[in-house]
């Protein structure tokens, strides 16, 4: 059994989807373009057009993901099937025993390639760009590209091996602690060693402490040896940025980079729900184009006098009903009341059992 209706049909099909999807991009793109340009008239006399138009470009990548793709994806699949279908070529071609999942699979298949590419393009392009943008923008205000990492104050680090820190005020840029107390304990929770420095700074692999204690325990928690140190190497290699505090939302990081700063919240104690709720968004964007093109073919195979306002009107209303099962997601995964996965998915949830039911009764 073919999976596709032939190479004839199955070109024309991705050819007038691919019309329609280019198209759609460069719309939605444009149109985001032309409320940004009126929003910040102001920053064309700041930095003048040729800057201005550099730092529109650098924010194209960030458009075109996510802003432009999801509307895109399902009005080019309804409007595509909607136009075959009122042009009756879905008619004849069900009359030649061609069934409906074979004469939707090109579109299917092409959706599943570009929910992947979707995610490589987040990763590789999307971010980069973000980052770029915002180095443009500090040489252009005569300021220094901005530190993802700030200061902190009097916090509480709990790192590998059994390592709690307490310290006063860490220097991100500086990677450097003042008052710092550190405390090593075992498999059991008994205090190996203490130590408590004036200072501690990362040497490129390890942690240097200066001006201080250190003091061994014993089993029995007795103290059995006490050294004063003006400098003491040490093999303690928890990475600075457990210590620093990142600036960046979760979109702006790479999902490598997202994954590790969850896991240094959740580390350190802080609420990381919200943050874990948004990299479960993040991952299912990709999952959720490949989705809403099941739905936009599904919707399409439906006859309609006016294929181009329907197609409008359907895109319109799934997009803020999309919206709106998205933010309850992030609220319910954010405050606990859901696990942060369900919460970052139950969009895709939502529309996977829509497709489903939608697919079942399909009418071409």
């Amino acid at each position: 059994m073919k999976l596709v209706p032939g190479k004839t049909y199955s070109f024309f099909l991705l050819r007038e989807f691919l019309k329609v999807f280019i198209i759609s991009i460069v719309f939605i793109a444009g149109l985001s373009y032309i409320v940004k340009i009126l929003q910040g008239l102001d920053d064309w006399k700041e930095y003048g057009v040729l800057q201005t138009i550099i730092l529109q470009l650098l924010e194209a990548p960030n458009i075109i993901s996510r802003q432009a793709l999801f509307a895109s994806c399902l009005f080019s699949s309804v409007y595509t099937i909607s136009t075959l279908t009122k042009n009756r070529e879905i008619l004849a071609l069900r009359s030649c025993g061609v069934s409906v999942y074979r004469i939707i699979s090109p579109i299917i298949i092409f959706g599943f390639f570009i929910g992947i590419s979707q995610l490589f393009f987040e990763n590789y392009v999307v971010v980069p760009s973000t980052r770029a943008k915002d180095r443009v923008l500090a040489r252009i205000q005569g300021d220094e590209p901005e530190e993802y990492y700030r200061d902190r104050r009097n916090l509480m680090v709990f790192g590998e091996g059994g390592l709690i820190y307490k310290i006063d005020f860490y220097s991100s840029k500086q990677r450097e602690m003042s008052q710092v107390l550190i405390l090593s304990k075992n498999s059991d929770g008994k205090v190996e060693y203490r130590i408590t420095a004036e200072k501690g700074r990362w040497n490129g692999k390890s942690w240097d402490f200066f001006n201080g204690v250190v003091q061994y325990f014993s089993p029995e928690g007795s103290m059995r040896e006490q050294q004063q140190f003006s400098i003491f190497k040490t093999s303690i290699a928890d990475d600075p940025r457990y210590f620093g505090r990142d600036t960046r939302k979760i979109e702006d990081m790479t999902f490598g980079e997202g994954v590790s700063h969850v896991r240094m919240m959740k580390k350190m104690g802080f609420n990381y729900r919200k943050e874990l709720t948004k990299l479960h968004r993040k991952i299912a964007d990709s999952v959720t184009l490949f989705l809403v093109i099941i739905i936009g073919l599904a919707l399409g195979s439906m006859p309609f006098r006016n294929a181009l306002v329907i197609s409008f009107s359907m895109t319109i209303g799934i997009v803020l009903v999309f919206l709106f099962i998205i933010e309850l997601g992030y609220t319910f995964g954010s405050s606990g009341k859901i696990p942060p996965a369900v919460g970052g998915w139950l969009g895709n949830i939502v529309f996977g059992f829509i497709c489903v039911y939608l697919l079942k009764r399909q009418r071409v």
